[in-house]
């Protein structure tokens, strides 16, 4: 079979490319005509011509002719990608011819990498107008804190960036996380969020420990008792700009980071003294 100029008319290349995309069926003259919209004339010296060279069985049923890719021919795969070779060549061309009519209606087009990367300054975007967003809406004296016990009975801390000082010359570094409560959310809303954002890990607040005007940093601090609903991070912290380290430490060891007054209740929660000043 002589596979060089196998393509060798519009006609022809139209009914190869039909067919191997209907492998499986079997089609008449008639009905390749209204589908083609080919003359009944040049299909049938087409299929003919093909027929000889090995690629296409004919079937006869009543008075109908039906025809038919020969799947078994030695040539069927390499036909097949001839097809496809020019199917893909044809689509490359008409995708050019697309970009080419974008770039004269000064559309922008661009590849797959900087597409990555506006998706992801999109992303940083998006961010951005969140926070804005929240200090227009943040209740500015109130902070929801989570206190999570693991299974461990670990509490979870987090350890500040910027460390701010308090009303006696106090250093707030270490901390239970959380943050400012916003207008349209709940206290325990408020504190799921934060602590999901500043750690990673999903909690649920199970109770209020505590309210108070705290003494040296003159805002309202509510302490929620919370448990882990899964024990792995669920996300990536999103505040690394704030926060420089998370870690799971045992109660007493509270007592060595803290440098800030913990409130009594929160300290009888952990099983600490009343009266601890950290």
């Amino acid at each position: 079979m002589n596979l060089i100029g196998l393509i060798k008319s519009k006609t022809r290349e139209k009914i190869l490319r039909f067919f191997f995309a209907n492998q499986e069926k079997k089609y008449y003259l008639r009905e390749l005509e209204r589908i083609l919209k080919l003359s009944v004339g040049n299909i049938r010296r087409e299929l003919i011509s093909l027929e000889k060279l090995g690629l296409f069985k004919q079937e006869k049923t009543g008075n109908l002719v039906y025809y038919y890719l020969n799947k078994n021919s030695p040539f069927f795969g390499v036909v097949e990608n001839i097809i496809l070779k020019a199917s893909n060549k044809k689509k490359q061309k008409e995708l050019e011819k697309d970009i080419e009519r974008k770039k004269n209606k000064n559309l922008m087009i661009v590849q797959k990498d900087d597409l990555d990367i506006l998706f992801s300054k999109i992303g940083e975007l998006e961010n951005i107008l969140e926070s804005l967003s929240q200090k227009k809406s943040e209740i500015e004296d109130l902070i929801n804190l989570g206190i999570v016990v693991n299974g461990n009975k670990e509490v979870l801390l987090i350890k500040r960036v910027k460390r701010e000082k308090g009303k006696d010359g106090s250093v707030l570094t270490w901390a239970f996380p959380g943050g400012k409560q916003r207008i349209n959310e709940t206290r325990k809303e408020c504190v799921a969020r934060e602590v999901l954002a500043e750690t990673g890990y999903k909690i649920e607040p199970v109770e209020e420990i505590s309210l108070r005007l705290h003494p040296q940093f003159s805002v309202f601090i509510v302490y929620h008792l919370c448990r882990l609903v899964l024990p792995r991070l669920v996300a990536k912290p999103k505040e690394p700009h704030e926060i420089a380290e998370i870690r799971w430490v045992k109660p007493k060891e509270i007592k060595k980071l803290f440098t800030t007054d913990l409130d009594p209740k929160v300290s009888l929660e952990l099983g600490l003294s009343k009266t601890n000043k950290k």
